[in-house]
Formats: structure tokens, C-alpha cells, sequence
């Protein structure tokens, strides 16, 4: 059992018992001494649970509280703040260590994490320049999230899992080297999420919006074909954008900076989208770029 994967393994009635804990602030570390982490959870009583780690695995795990038939609520919460302070290193740290290997040691590097076969397919789509369509793309990630989340089953206890699965399709998309494909995968994981009618998911699809902006924006401005952006617009028609905060309109103004052939097929569709009467986005903005295409079109 791992930090990333503990969910799948623990009663789903102890996992949202300790994702609340966590949720409220009632647990915090104590103290870390190498790889084991003293930490106090406050409830009714105040627990101390003990935490060894290998890596990502917990070798060991234990609470002094009551509860005896496995692992407890406190457990749990203290699964979920370790997976945020100690899992997740910041980009800043990476980076720092990554700069300092040489060339070789990068591609050894490289070499032993595509030897585990749970990595592997993460590095391998991180290269894919398959160049596969939009409307593949989207259809492999909806099977992904069918496959682990079926739509009608989705609950409340799943949202945990759910939050855990989503961290992970970012991380997938951030590492994308290809411009085209990151587009696409993040485009298509937010596509993905909106297939699920929960108010929680509604509002996890804008955070991951706006963890997405920067690399999809970037991505824009990157490609070259504009086949390629005519199919992102395309895409946007179909797609519930409202859902996806500010992005939206933060890939119409790069879409806008960047296109020049195709460019009234932009401008069609954001005449279709300042119309749209249960459109919520500031007016003001879509007018400005729309006047800002008409110039560009008439020159």
C-alpha cells in the first residue's frame, strides 16, 4: 500500500471519515525523524499515529487510538496530508535537482523509472507525438474515466479516489513534451470531467482549469497548424466551457493572437458564444477580442 493507491484499499467508510479529518485541519505532523512521521490527530481524544515510509510505500502504520479492525480514520487523514507535504515535491525542488545530473545521469534516470511498468505508460504518453485527433483523444480519456469511475455509480465516498485519479491525469498532461498532444490531453481530461453531474466535481473541473491554463495556453501558442487550432474551436462548440472558469477565455485570446488563415472561423464562434444567453463570462472581454478579430480580418 502506497500513498497514491491506499484509497482502493481501505473500508470506503474509513476513507471519508479521514478525508473529513483531513479536510478540517485536525491532523498535523509532529515531528519527522528520516523516513518516519509522528503526527497528532485531534478528534474527541488527541491520537498519535506513526507513519514509516519507503519512498511512496507505507511500511508501517500505526494509531493509538481505539479502533482495532485495521486502519482508522486518523490513519487515513494522515495518508492524505503526507501524500500532500511529502509525495509532492515542489516543481522549484525538482527542477533544482534535475539541473544538477549531467546528461547521462538523466537518461539513466530516465531508463530505470520506464522500467516500472506503472511509470512506464505515464513517460511513454509524456513523448506520444502520434498526433491522434481531438475526437480519439477524447474518446481514450472518457474510457479511462469510465473504467475506473462508471457515471452512474459515481458518489459521494468515490470523491476522494476521484480528486486522487484527477491529481494524476494533470501530473500526465503538465509532462507532456509534444505542444499538440498536451492540448489535447488537457483539453480532454477537463471534457472528460464534465460527463460527471456533481457539485463537487463542477467545482474540482475549475481548479483543474486553472492548473491547466498556463500549459494548454502555452501550448497555443506553440502549434503551427492551424487544422489543429480549427479543431480545438470545433471542440469548444460542443463542450461545456461555462465549467471551466476563466481558461475559456484565455484560449480564445491565444487562440486569437496565434491564428491568421482560419481566423473567421474563430470569430463565427465567438459571435455564437456572446450569444449565448446562459453564457456568465464578462460581455466586455468577449467584445473586445471580437472587435480585436474584426480588425485583423479587415486589414
Amino acid at each position: 500500500m502506497n500513498l497514491y493507491d491506499f484509497e482502493e484499499q481501505i473500508p470506503s467508510r474509513i476513507i471519508d471519515r479521514g478525508y473529513d479529518y483531513w479536510m478540517e485541519g485536525r491532523v498535523m505532523i509532529e515531528s519527522e525523524d528520516e523516513s518516519t512521521y509522528r503526527l497528532i490527530a485531534e478528534g474527541s481524544e488527541r491520537y498519535e499515529v506513526i507513519i514509516t515510509l519507503t519512498g511512496i510505500d507505507i511500511d508501517d502504520s500505526d494509531c493509538d487510538c481505539p479502533y482495532i479492525k485495521g486502519h482508522c480514520k486518523h490513519e487515513v487523514a494522515a495518508y492524505f496530508l503526507l501524500r500532500e507535504k511529502v509525495a509532492v515535491p515542489s516543481n522549484r525542488k525538482i527542477n533544482q535537482r534535475l539541473q544538477n545530473l549531467s546528461k547521462q545521469q538523466l537518461v539513466d534516470l530516465l531508463v530505470g523509472l520506464a522500467s516500472d511498468p506503472q511509470l512506464y505508460p505515464r513517460i511513454a504518453r509524456s513523448f506520444d507525438t502520434s498526433h491522434k485527433s481531438f475526437d480519439q483523444v477524447i474518446r481514450e480519456m472518457r474510457r479511462r474515466f469510465s473504467e475506473k469511475f462508471p457515471v452512474p455509480e459515481l458518489d459521494y465516498m468515490l470523491l476522494p479516489s476521484f480528486q486522487s485519479f484527477i491529481n494524476t491525469r494533470i501530473s500526465d498532461v503538465l509532462i507532456v513534451q509534444d505542444p499538440e498532444m498536451r492540448l489535447k490531453q488537457g483539453i480532454s481530461l477537463l471534457i472528460a470531467m464534465s460527463d460527471y453531474d456533481f457539485e463537487e466535481v463542477t467545482e474540482l473541473s475549475w481548479e483543474t482549469a486553472d492548473e491547466l491554463n498556463a500549459a494548454v495556453c502555452s501550448a497555443i501558442d506553440a502549434i503551427s497548424n492551424e487544422a489543429i487550432l480549427v479543431e480545438l474551436v470545433n471542440v469548444l462548440k460542443a463542450a461545456e466551457t461555462w465549467m471551466w472558469s476563466g481558461l475559456h477565455m484565455d484560449l480564445l485570446t491565444s487562440l486569437a493572437s496565434v491564428m491568421e488563415h482560419e481566423l473567421h472561423v474563430l470569430h463565427e464562434y465567438m459571435e455564437r458564444y456572446r450569444d449565448t444567453e446562459e453564457d456568465g463570462l464578462a460581455t466586455e472581454d468577449v467584445e473586445t477580442l471580437l472587435q480585436m478579430i474584426e480588425k485583423r480580418l479587415d486589414s
